[in-house]
């Protein structure tokens, strides 16, 4: 007797969402090269870095603009995921009423900028810190903290524009994008 298969997904599939989602890891992965290479090729051969005592930066500076930058990358995170699973609701439900609300709906600028900016501060005092002569930690810490920091900021603007999901591309009438929706909602 021949055993069902119950959680099957076709070969091909997974390839595409493979496929469709490896630039979510590759784009992070190219500019924290880059930037492993602008600390190792200038400024690590330049000797650019902060004096000792480090304390400050340990303790008060790194802890206090991560602490901000988790706050903010959480809301944010926490937004756009919570619309998204709302657009996905609508479009299973065929309400078009709660598309429409969401549809437009993106992360206002300001909180790009509280993401943003705590990214690069971090980054910054990654770069200059003082690994001495240990170029292996220097480039490994460089590319782990600015590779994490880009796959926030690279997930939150995935999220942020569910037009670009394969799911949603499949699933949304095509009519729905089209709507205007001030004219839509003055019919009620």
């Amino acid at each position: 007797m021949a055993k069902i298969r119950t959680n099957y997904i076709p070969w091909n599939r997974s390839w595409v969402t493979i496929r469709r989602h490896a630039p979510v890891i590759l784009k992070p992965s190219i500019v924290s090269f880059a930037i492993v290479l602008l600390w190792r090729l200038v400024i690590f051969p330049a000797d650019w870095h902060f004096a000792k005592p480090y304390e400050p930066i340990l303790f008060i500076v790194l802890p206090l603009i991560s602490f901000i930058y988790v706050i903010f990358a959480s809301v944010s995170v926490n937004s756009v995921f919570d619309q998204y699973k709302e657009v996905s609701k609508s479009v299973v439900r065929n309400d078009i009423d709660t598309f429409l609300i969401y549809r437009d709906e993106q992360l206002p600028i300001l909180m790009h900028i509280l993401i943003g900016a705590p990214s690069l501060l971090i980054t910054s005092f990654v770069l200059l810190y003082d690994y001495e002569a240990h170029t292996i930690t220097g480039m490994a810490t460089v590319f782990v903290v600015s590779f994490m920091l880009m796959l926030i900021w690279q997930i939150v603007t995935e999220l942020d524009d569910f037009r670009r999901s394969i799911w949603f591309k499949e699933k949304i009438p095509p009519e729905w994008l089209q709507i205007d929706i001030e004219t839509h909602f003055k019919k009620r």
